[in-house]
């Protein structure tokens, strides 16, 4: 089965999309979609049997992939969807619950693959560390944190927690198997009025598990780390090191005298070397193929959104914890 697919969107990320399906599908099968001449242009010669388009195309392909601004993701994907497509959705899914909730709905009601791009969720070194956590590894998972700084990219549409945040809320959510109980968040505002540029946000999960992330796109070093830390060892997953996964052979051991630290060594987890967004964009094909749903299929999306929500409403109300309720 041929599959032809239409990008919406080919700036900064959407340019990747085009680069990934046109290697999976081959370029006559991709058509690219934005308003922006130069862009169309750029995509033209860089994979000249592309299509191109100043406009959305959803006549004559099987899917969509939106890689436009968040704040038209949800107006994009009902079209989409309303053209009997299946649509791929840049992360955030939406910017409300309730966008994402009618989006969930809409492709349910019209039997098509609905999927968000947390390409985290498949890089092979989450997969990994995933796996390691269910088999008890680590013990018994104490709290995890995270860190997704940098020096830009300042967005304008939207601020640093829905741009940054997502990837670590769909990560922990992923590993922990289970969404938290309660949020809360602080951030700040410094180069423009309302955007945040920072954000720190904790999650508290059922399980007892302590989850805090860390965003900002006003920061002197790029880091994309994740710590888990478990009550018989030690994990890093560092996206910028060489050595993507490593356990380490630490942990605090309580005894009748007292506390004693075990300080051993670690250990670099080999990873086989794939990339994370070829990963997920052929997992969205394989769904389309067989009708199951991917791992970060709309309900994923709509979790993450939730999250971010509260932590959005925790900002605004000073810090104060807000306690999700409802669907899990």
């Amino acid at each position: 089965m041929t599959m032809r697919v239409s990008i919406l969107g080919a700036g900064g990320w959407g340019r990747n999309h085009v680069r990934t399906f046109c290697s999976l599908l081959g370029e006559g099968s991709v058509c690219v979609c934005d308003p922006d001449p130069a862009r169309r242009k750029e995509m033209a010669a860089a994979h000249p049997g592309v299509r191109v388009s100043d406009g959305p195309v959803y006549d004559g392909v099987d899917a969509a992939v939106i890689a436009a601004p968040a704040v038209i993701h949800h107006d994009q994907a009902v079209e989409a969807l309303d053209a009997g497509l299946h649509v791929l959705v840049e992360k955030p899914l939406s910017l409300t619950p309730q966008d994402a909730r009618d989006l969930v709905r809409r492709a349910s009601e019209a039997g098509r693959i609905l999927m968000v791009d947390h390409l985290l969720e498949y890089h092979p070194a989450v997969v990994r560390l995933k796996q390691e956590i269910d088999a008890r590894r680590l013990g018994r998972l104490l709290h995890l944190s995270s860190q997704r700084l940098n020096l830009g990219v300042v967005r304008t549409e939207e601020n640093a927690l829905w741009s940054l945040a997502p990837h670590d809320v769909s990560v922990m959510l992923y590993l922990l198997g289970e969404e938290p109980v309660e949020v809360a968040a602080h951030g700040a505002a410094f180069l423009q009025p309302g955007i945040l540029d920072v954000a720190q946000l904790t999650l508290r999960f059922e399980s007892g598990v302590l989850g805090r992330i860390d965003v900002s796109w006003l920061d002197p070093i790029k880091t994309r780390r994740l710590v888990a830390v478990g009550d018989l060892a030690m994990a890093v997953f560092d996206d910028v090191a060489d050595d993507k996964l490593v356990f380490h052979d630490k942990r605090v051991e309580v005894g009748r005298g007292g506390f004693t630290l075990r300080r051993g060594g670690g250990e670099p987890v080999p990873i086989e070397p794939a990339e994370p967004l070829s990963r997920m964009a052929e997992a969205f094909l394989a769904s389309i193929r067989s009708g199951g749903p991917p791992r970060a299929d709309g309900r994923d999306g709509l979790r993450v959104v939730r999250v971010l929500d509260a932590a959005q409403r925790s900002v605004d109300a000073n810090g104060t914890p807000i306690r999700l309720e409802g669907e899990r």
